[in-house]
C-alpha cells in the first residue's frame, strides 16, 4: 500500500493513546482498588467510572489528533488516485496536512462539513435501505436490528469517500460536498454493498490483534497488578479496536474511495435526486444553504464577478 508511511503514523498515534489509557487506567483503577478495600461498593463504582472515562479521552484525542491524521490520509489517497503519485520528496503527513489547510482552511472546518455530510448520508441510507422492524418473531427482529446496525456502520466509509472528493474537485467546498452526497444517492446500491463488505473485513485486524496480544498483555497486567489481571480483557479489546481503526479502517477507506470514484465517473448531480434529499434530510437543506452562501461569497470577492465552470457545476 502506497500510503504505508501515513498509515504507520496513524497506528503509532493510536498505540500512544492506548499507552496513555493504560497508565490512566492503572492509576485510577489502583485508587478504586484501595477504596474497595474499605467500601467494596464505592470502589466498584469508582472503577466503572474510571474505565468509562476513557471514552471522553478518546473523543478529545479524535477531535484534535486522530481526525487530523485521517484527513491528511484522505488527501494523500485522493492525490494518488487522481494523479497516480505525490510530489517528489514530500512527507506524506506534512503534505496531507497542507492539503487539508489549503482546501478547508483548518481541520475543524472540515470536521463541520464531514458531520453534516455523514448525517445526510445516514438519513438517506436509512430511508432507502431499512429492513422492516415490524416483522414477527423476536429472533427475526433481532437479526433485522443487527443488519440495520451493520448498514449504519457502513455509511461511515461512504461519508469518507464523499469527503475525499473535495480534494480532487475544484470549487466551493460546500458545493462539492453537496454534489458528492447527491452522486452517492444516485448510485447508493453498489456503494453500500461495497461499504458493508469493507466494514466486515475491517474487523480482521481486530480479531488478529485479540488473538496475538491477549496472552502477552494479560501477562504484563498480571505482573504490574495481579488484582487487575482479570480486567486485562478490557484493555486488550481497547487495543484491538484501536488497531482496527488504524489499519482496518484505513484499507477500507482507500477501497471505498476507489469504488466511489469509479461509480460516479461521468455522472452529474440530478436535480430530482437533490429535491428528494431535501425532503428526506433537514441537514441536506443546511448543506445547500451553506453551499449557496459560499458560492455567493466567492463570486462577490472575485474581481471579475464571474462564476467559474467548477462553481456552476
Amino acid at each position: 500500500m502506497r500510503t504505508t508511511p501515513i498509515l504507520l503514523v496513524r497506528l503509532g498515534a493510536y498505540l500512544a493513546f492506548w499507552f496513555v489509557a493504560l497508565v490512566y487506567f492503572l492509576i485510577v483503577g489502583g485508587i478504586a482498588y484501595l477504596v474497595a478495600q474499605a467500601i467494596p461498593l464505592i470502589g466498584l463504582i469508582l472503577f466503572i467510572v474510571a474505565f468509562a472515562g476513557v471514552v471522553p479521552l478518546y473523543r478529545l484525542a479524535y477531535h484534535y489528533v486522530f481526525y487530523l491524521l485521517k484527513a491528511a490520509h484522505l488527501a494523500v489517497i485522493s492525490e494518488l488516485l487522481v494523479e497516480g503519485k505525490l510530489p517528489d520528496g514530500v512527507n506524506q503527513l506534512s503534505w496531507g496536512k497542507d492539503q487539508v489547510q489549503q482546501r478547508f482552511g483548518e481541520v475543524n472546518a472540515m470536521l463541520v462539513v464531514d458531520e453534516i455530510v455523514y448525517a445526510v448520508v445516514r438519513r438517506f441510507t436509512r430511508t432507502v435501505y431499512r429492513m422492516a422492524s415490524w416483522l414477527p418473531g423476536d429472533s427475526l427482529r433481532q437479526i433485522v436490528a443487527i443488519a440495520n446496525r451493520v448498514v449504519r456502520l457502513a455509511t461511515i466509509y461512504v461519508d469518507e469517500a464523499i469527503m475525499a472528493r473535495a480534494f480532487w474537485t475544484r470549487g466551493s467546498v460546500w458545493s462539492v460536498a453537496q454534489d458528492g452526497v447527491v452522486l452517492y444517492a444516485m448510485c447508493w446500491k453498489p456503494m453500500l454493498k461495497n461499504a458493508i463488505m469493507l466494514m466486515l473485513l475491517s474487523y480482521v485486524p481486530f480479531v488478529a490483534a485479540v488473538v496475538l496480544l491477549a496472552a502477552p498483555i494479560g501477562f504484563l497486567i498480571a505482573l504490574i497488578s495481579p488484582t487487575l489481571a482479570g480486567w486485562s480483557v478490557l484493555l486488550i479489546l481497547l487495543l484491538a479496536f484501536l488497531v482496527k481503526v488504524a489499519i482496518g479502517d484505513s484499507f477500507a477507506m482507500a477501497a471505498i474511495i476507489t469504488t466511489y470514484q469509479r461509480e460516479i465517473e461521468g455522472m452529474e448531480p440530478d436535480p430530482a435526486m437533490m429535491a428528494r434529499l431535501e425532503q428526506v434530510s433537514d441537514k441536506f437543506k443546511v448543506l445547500r444553504e451553506r453551499a449557496a452562501a459560499e458560492v455567493r461569497t466567492m463570486t462577490s470577492s472575485s474581481p471579475t464577478k464571474a462564476t467559474s465552470p467548477a462553481l456552476e457545476s
